[in-house]
């Protein structure tokens, strides 16, 4: 738009529509009737994408747990990884993954990353709310498919579970 268009009163788009942070305030009114921060209100509308995240409650984020479960002696082997656990007190079970150079480039070991934690997603209402869980992934864990690997894991979880009650 030039100067031309702006003195003759031509509006823009973003004059028409503007883009704002603001959530309404009927959405304000109706969070408050439900307990709730008109952000959380907001964020509960939202579908889809949401309820497809890996919050970092779920994760195991300090080296401290990392070497904790290593010192466990509740080692799971299977043919594209082996699976460390040991039972937390938070009331939900968590998910780490290590993947040395060994598995692949970094393409590779990402992807392998990705694999297991949307396995552990998708499938969290089959594992018990007690377990701090680790892959660490071995080398030939790259080459292998989503449905391969999402069979050993419950698999393992299965076992893992036996062991821990047992």
């Amino acid at each position: 738009m030039t100067v031309r268009d702006k003195a003759q009163g031509a509006r823009t788009l973003s004059d028409r529509c503007p883009i704002t942070d603001e959530i309404p305030a009927d959405g304000a009114v109706n969070a408050a009737r439900r307990g709730c921060s008109p952000a959380q209100a907001f964020n509960r509308r939202l579908t889809g994408a949401a309820s497809e995240k890996f919050p970092r409650s779920i994760r195991i984020v300090h080296s401290s747990d990392y070497k904790a479960l290593y010192k466990t002696e509740r080692k799971i082997y299977s043919s594209h990884f082996v699976l460390y656990s040991r039972v937390n007190t938070l009331g939900r079970s968590r998910l780490g993954i290590t993947a040395s150079r060994k598995v692949g480039g970094a393409v590779v070991r990402n992807r392998v990353k990705r694999l297991f934690r949307e396995i552990f997603r998708r499938h969290l209402n089959q594992i018990p709310d007690r377990f701090d869980i680790v892959v660490n992934a071995k080398s030939g864990c790259g080459g292998a498919g989503y449905e391969d690997l999402r069979a050993e894991f419950l698999t393992a979880v299965k076992k893992l579970v036996a062991r821990h009650s047992g």
